[in-house]
C-alpha cells in the first residue's frame, strides 16, 4: 500500500501537520493542508484520535487527511467526528487513495443494499410519479432533521431510514423499472446526490419527470453546493397536508428566532428581529469585532451567544485562498475555493442567487490573523442571506427615494413595507412557479394586512424561465387571497418606487 514508509509514525502536533503537509503535496489532493492550530482544534474536537498522554500516530495521519478532503466536500466537524470512527485504517487509505485518483468515493462504509418491494396498484404514471417527489421530499426533510445535531449519519437501512423517503424510493424504482430501465433508486446515497438537479434533467433520466404535464420538472429537492433542502423542497413535502410546517428547517430557524427576540419584549421585539435578520442579510462573512460592534449598536448584546453559537460558524482554513477569506461583491458572503481555477481563480461564491448570473468578483479579502473569522451557516445562507439581495435591495431603493420603508416589520409580516400597512412587498426566489403557486393558494401569509399586496420575482428567474410569471399567474387560485397579489418582477417593483415620491406630490 502507499502508506508502508509512514505505518510505525508518531510525532506531536507540529510534526504531524509538517506529514499531513507532505502527504497531500505527494498525492497531488487538490486541498489546502491544515495549518498547526486548526491541527489542535481538531485534537479538541476529537476528530482526530489520538490516545491520551500518547504522541500522534499513523491513524491520525489518516484522520487527518480525510477531514481536510471532507471539509472541501461541505461536510461539517460534526459530522465528520461521526463518521470517522466507522472506518478500519485499510477503509480509510483506500477512500484517500480514491480522492488522489480523481474517483470521488462516497465516503461511507460499505452497506448492502436491502432490496426494495415494489408498490402495487394501477395509478397513471404521472400521479406515482407526483406522489414519489412529495415523499421524496418529505424524507429528505426528516432525514436532514436527524443529520443535522450530528449525531446520525444517512445509512442504507430500512429501520433508520425515514419511512417517506423509503416509500420514495420504491415508488421512484417502479417509475424507472416500468419505463425499461434499470432501478436506480435503490441507493439512498444515488438519490440524494441526483437531488441535487432538476427533476426533469438528465442526471434523473425518467421521460415522465420531463414530460410537459410533470409539475415539479423544475424543481430541485437539494441545494447543490449548500447541501441542505430547498424552499421548492419544503413546498412539495407540505402539499398533501400530512407533514407538519415545524419539520421545515426555515420554519424553525424563524421560530428559534423570534424565540429568542421575544425575551427582549414589546417594540424592541421586532427591531432586534429586523436587525438580526439584516445582518444575517448584509454581514453573512464578518470579523468577530465587526459582528460585536453591530450587536452594540442595535442592542443585541442580550442575544450575542445564542446569534453566535445558532447562525454562524467559524470560517475554516480549507476555505481560505491563500490564506485570505475573499468576500463575494455581489451578495457579501465567503466565496469558496474551485477546482477550475481558470475560470474561479478568485473562488465561487455558493449562493444559487449569484451562481450562474454574476461573474466572479471579490468586494474585498479579510485576514483571518487579524480578526476571527465567522460565516452564516448554510441553512441560513439557503433561505435568509440568498433571497435576502433582491429584498434588501428593494429596501434600499426605497430608502434612497425618500419612502416611508420598514424591512421585515412586525417580525416578518412582509419583506418590505411601505407607509406602515399602506403597501406589502414579498420577494421570491423560488425556482419552481409552481410550487410557489401552491404555497400561496394555501395562505399570502402576513401580506393579507396590508393593502396593497406586491410579490416580487427574480429577475435572475426570469432570465433563466420567461414563462416564470406567467405559469405562477396561471396556477394562482383566481378567488380568495392568492387573487389579490400584484406579481412583478424585481426591477419593475423598483422601477415603481422610484416613481412614487412623484406620484405622491400629483
Amino acid at each position: 500500500m502507499y502508506f508502508e514508509n509512514v505505518r510505525q509514525w508518531q510525532g506531536t502536533a507540529d510534526v504531524l501537520t509538517k506529514e499531513l503537509k507532505r502527504q497531500i503535496e505527494h498525492l497531488k489532493l487538490s486541498i489546502e493542508p491544515p495549518a498547526l492550530r486548526t491541527v489542535r482544534s481538531w485534537r479538541a474536537k476529537q476528530l482526530l484520535s489520538q490516545p491520551k498522554g500518547r504522541e500522534f500516530g499513523f491513524r491520525q495521519i489518516l484522520e487527518g487527511l480525510a477531514t481536510t478532503l471532507l471539509l472541501k466536500k461541505g461536510w461539517t466537524l460534526a459530522a465528520i467526528a461521526q463518521i470517522l470512527p466507522s472506518f478500519s485504517e485499510e477503509t480509510l487509505e483506500i477512500q484517500i487513495l480514491a480522492e488522489a485518483q480523481g474517483q470521488d468515493p462516497t465516503w461511507l462504509p460499505t452497506i448492502t443494499a436491502t432490496p426494495l418491494p415494489l408498490p402495487t396498484g394501477h395509478r397513471p404514471a404521472i400521479h406515482l410519479a407526483e406522489d414519489a417527489v412529495v415523499l421524496f421530499a418529505q424524507g429528505i426533510i426528516r432525514q436532514y432533521d436527524r443529520v443535522l445535531p450530528g449525531q446520525q449519519i444517512v445509512r442504507q437501512e430500512d429501520s433508520t431510514l425515514p419511512p417517506e423517503l423509503y416509500q420514495a424510493m420504491c415508488k421512484l424504482g417502479r417509475l424507472y423499472i416500468e419505463e425499461g430501465q434499470c432501478d436506480r433508486a435503490a441507493c439512498v446515497h444515488t438519490v440524494l446526490d441526483n437531488a441535487r438537479y432538476p427533476l426533469g434533467s438528465e442526471r434523473w433520466g425518467l421521460g415522465i419527470f420531463s414530460q410537459s404535464d410533470f409539475r415539479f420538472a423544475n424543481a430541485t429537492i437539494i441545494d447543490p453546493d449548500l447541501r441542505v433542502p430547498t424552499s421548492d423542497c419544503a413546498e412539495i413535502a407540505n402539499l398533501s397536508g400530512g407533514f407538519g410546517e415545524n419539520n421545515v428547517i426555515e420554519h424553525r430557524l424563524y421560530t428559534e428566532l423570534c424565540d429568542a427576540t421575544q425575551r427582549l419584549g414589546g417594540r424592541r421585539q421586532h427591531k432586534a428581529y429586523t436587525a438580526l435578520r439584516e445582518l444575517l442579510g448584509r454581514y453573512s462573512l464578518i470579523g468577530q469585532r465587526q459582528l460585536f460592534d453591530y450587536l452594540v449598536d442595535n442592542d443585541l448584546t442580550p442575544l450575542q451567544g445564542m446569534i453566535i453559537d445558532r447562525f454562524f460558524d467559524l470560517v475554516p482554513d480549507i476555505w481560505l485562498i491563500d490564506g485570505l477569506a475573499h468576500r463575494c461583491a455581489h451578495c457579501g458572503t465567503l466565496m469558496r475555493p474551485h477546482p477550475n481555477n481558470r475560470l474561479f481563480a478568485q473562488g465561487r461564491c455558493p449562493i444559487r442567487q449569484c451562481i450562474g448570473h454574476e461573474l466572479p468578483k471579490v468586494s474585498e479579502k479579510l485576514d483571518p490573523d487579524k480578526d476571527i473569522l465567522r460565516i452564516a451557516k448554510p441553512q441560513i445562507l439557503t433561505y435568509w442571506t440568498g433571497p435576502a439581495i433582491d429584498e434588501l435591495k428593494i429596501f434600499d431603493t426605497a430608502r434612497e427615494n425618500g419612502l416611508d420603508a420598514e424591512l421585515y416589520p412586525e417580525s416578518d409580516l412582509c419583506d418590505i413595507a411601505i407607509n406602515e400597512k399602506a403597501i406589502g412587498i414579498d420577494a421570491k426566489s423560488y425556482t419552481s412557479p409552481v410550487t410557489l403557486a401552491l404555497r400561496l393558494n394555501r395562505s399570502i401569509g402576513g401580506l393579507i394586512y396590508y393593502r396593497r399586496r406586491i410579490l416580487a420575482v427574480s429577475d435572475r428567474l426570469i432570465e433563466d424561465n420567461p414563462s416564470y410569471i406567467s405559469t405562477l399567474k396561471s396556477t394562482l387560485d383566481k378567488k380568495g387571497d392568492a387573487a389579490s397579489l400584484e406579481i412583478m418582477s424585481v426591477s419593475s417593483v423598483i422601477d415603481f418606487l422610484k416613481k412614487m415620491p412623484y406620484a405622491n406630490q400629483t
